[in-house]
């Protein structure tokens, strides 16, 4: 088959006059078509037989369902305005950020077209979740697979996207549950992880009360304090139950070695007092589980720092509010030695069999961040010298946050200013230099010192002088 092959300069030109081209030319009879095409844009290519389609640029959705839903057939009498049809029918599914096309045709007759299209595939997308739709999740997936173009288990959070899914959501909604409306959106319930969620459109109720049942490490009265805290007044949803749960309950039995704890029955009931519902969770405490091996990642601090200070040690009652409290402890010890970046993150790892917990510290120490400069505001030019002649940190040397702070007290419990009402600090850290400039700011006036003494003295002269009452006055 002798080919002719148009430009991909020529095909942007043509593809603003309503018409795409293809690529490089490679023989006589093509470079005067260019030549033609350049000069004025004028002829089309011809009509032809689509000989070929294939796709480029997919990750998602597989190629024989990208050229269905072309519409394309092969064999087909073809032309540009037939192909362009073809891109829009793919771009308007909303699934791909941007759809292009080449094709490339035969000097034969009729022209035997070879066509490519290539997508770009939109990135933004979000698992699916099915919540008080009274229908089992796996079960809408399994229908969602047979009825909707283009299934994918996580789906962008376009219009027409959503639409398609929510009609065939619909569809098997109302074979059990008729008068049920579905509706989906993007869902922030879970901040660390957005999705879909298909719900009924009449507003979810709100929880009223928690019923916990089946605990014995922790005290009922505990657990709902906790729970309370966060569940009281919240739309009803799986994710905001999860979260409660692993939230405000799990904590409270890590800290006290409980590392299993489970909750093998949660169920909701309609409140008699309102439209609200009762979360009613069954407990169930699991065996007490112990440290086992502690492992360190990254470094940031000396060895020898961390097994000096560490609280804890294989072997003893597993406590998850001391691994907690360790990671914060490394994390200052980091940020003291200038490392104001630095993250600690902590892994733990449940051997059932064993009943011991693992826990893996990762720290990432980020740059260091030296001391630039001082910037004293509120005093005067005779004072100002005095704070920094007083001021310890040598600039270049590695900026200790906690320093400035530790300062200002120094300098009001020295009694050096007279009138002296209030300290504060602050930093601006340079990201691009990592350099700290430290800002004090002083404050005239009474020192809160010397006015919780007068009112000490106040009240102490009234309660000797008897004009003293702990009645208000009538």
């Amino acid at each position: 088959m002798r080919s002719v092959v148009l430009s991909s300069a020529v095909s942007a030109a043509l593809l603003c006059s309503g018409l795409i081209v293809a690529v490089a030319p490679f023989q006589a009879q093509a470079a005067q078509e260019i030549d033609r095409q350049q000069a004025g844009l004028k002829k089309a290519p011809p009509a032809g037989v689509l000989h070929s389609i294939r796709v480029t640029g997919n990750h998602r959705y597989s190629s024989e369902e990208i050229i269905k839903a072309t519409g394309l057939q092969l064999g087909q009498r073809i032309d540009a305005p037939v192909l362009e049809e073809a891109r829009a029918k793919l771009q308007a599914t909303e699934l791909f950020n941007g759809v292009a096309f080449n094709f490339r045709y035969s000097a034969t007759v009729p022209p035997q077209y070879d066509v490519t299209y290539d997508v770009q595939e939109n990135d933004q997308v979000f698992p699916m979740r099915f919540e008080r739709l009274n229908v089992a999740p796996d079960a809408v997936r399994e229908y969602l697979k047979d009825h909707v173009e283009f299934y994918s288990e996580r789906i962008p959070g376009t219009a027409g996207v959503l639409q398609r899914y929510i009609s065939a959501v619909q569809d098997f909604v109302r074979q059990t549950q008729p008068s049920v409306k579905v509706k989906a959106i993007v869902s922030n319930d879970d901040p660390q992880q957005l999705a879909v969620l298909f719900t009924p459109e009449t507003p979810a109720p709100t929880i009223y009360q928690v019923q916990v049942s089946g605990n014995q490490a922790v005290d009922t009265g505990t657990i709902l304090r906790a729970v309370n805290q966060v569940a009281i007044g919240v739309p009803l949803s799986d994710t905001r139950i999860k979260m409660i749960l692993d939230g405000a309950i799990r904590p409270l039995y890590a800290a006290k070695g409980y590392a299993a704890v489970s909750f093998p029955k949660v169920e909701t009931v309609p409140a008699t007092a309102n439209l609200g519902v009762i979360l009613k969770v069954q407990i169930q405490d699991g065996p007490m589980f112990k440290f086992g091996a502690i492992h360190f990642h990254g470094n940031g601090i000396d060895p020898d720092d961390i097994r000096a200070s560490i609280p804890f040690k294989p072997g003893q009652p597993f406590n998850g509010d001391q691994v907690d409290n360790f990671r914060i402890d490394l994390m200052h010890k980091m940020r003291r030695k200038g490392l104001l970046d630095a993250t600690v993150t902590t892994e733990t790892q449940t051997d059932e069999s064993k009943r011991v917990v693992e826990v893996s510290y990762n720290l990432v120490p980020g740059e260091v961040y030296n001391f630039g400069k001082l910037d004293v505001k509120g005093l005067d030019a005779t004072t100002e010298p005095v704070i920094e002649k007083l001021w310890g940190e040598k600039p270049g040397k590695p900026f200790n946050p906690d320093y400035p702070d530790f300062f200002l007290k120094k300098v009001e419990e020295q009694g050096i200013f007279d009138h002296l009402a209030d300290t504060h600090s602050d930093y601006t850290a340079e990201a691009s230099t990592h350099s700290v400039i430290v800002h004090l700011y002083f404050k005239g006036g009474e020192s809160a010192k010397n006015i919780q003494k007068k009112k000490e003295d106040e009240k102490n002269k009234r309660t000797t002088d008897g004009t003293w009452s702990p009645w208000p006055p009538e």
